[in-house]
């Protein structure tokens, strides 16, 4: 069956149920392809998350290793006078580093990537004699969005280190090798 207005196809797609028939519509293909994103949503949900605290703990080790590797140079400089906020500084100065550099090249190579998308795309489109497209696009406000993003998850990832490097005593920095 047709149905003009498409705002009544769920009402005939119910009086023909009553009467013992089947249906299908595309609302039910609609609803089909709602419940398929749902899932993939929830996939790609989990599959980030997973990212964000695997990126999290590398930003933690890689900052804790650099206390490690420069303990000495830590306690010459509470040795010389500096604080425990200028050590934090410095420690939140690398973490925002890291986060930047790595938001700036995870912005570049997403768009890399989908510049081969549509390249591909529009390669299989002209051989199935459809006009070229573009099919992704990157807004600037997600670009900026993604690095503040991830300039905040290295600034708090790097809490735990900073602080770490700030309570070490310098006499015992000093003696360590």
């Amino acid at each position: 069956m047709r149905v003009k207005n498409p705002a009544q196809v769920q009402l005939v797609e119910d009086a023909i149920k009553k009467k013992g028939f089947g249906t299908f519509s595309i609302l039910d293909a609609s609803r089909g392809l709602q419940q398929v994103f749902k899932v993939l949503y929830a996939f790609l949900g989990i599959f980030g998350s997973l990212a964000l605290i695997v990126s999290s703990i590398g930003i933690v080790n890689t900052l804790v290793m650099a206390i490690l590797e420069r303990r000495r140079e830590i306690g010459i400089m509470k040795a010389i006078g500096a604080s425990d906020s200028d050590v934090k500084k410095l420690f939140f100065a690398e973490a925002g580093a890291m986060g930047i550099l790595g938001g700036v090249v995870g912005v570049a190579l997403g768009w890399a990537i989908g510049q081969v998308i549509n390249f591909g795309t529009n390669i299989w489109l002209k051989s199935q004699s459809f006009p070229p497209d573009h099919f992704w696009a990157v807004p600037w406000w997600l670009v900026a969005v993604a690095i503040l993003f991830s300039l905040i998850v290295s600034l708090i990832s790097g809490l735990y280190p900073a602080g770490r490097a700030a309570r070490l005593d310098p006499v015992q920095a000093l003696r360590y090798e």
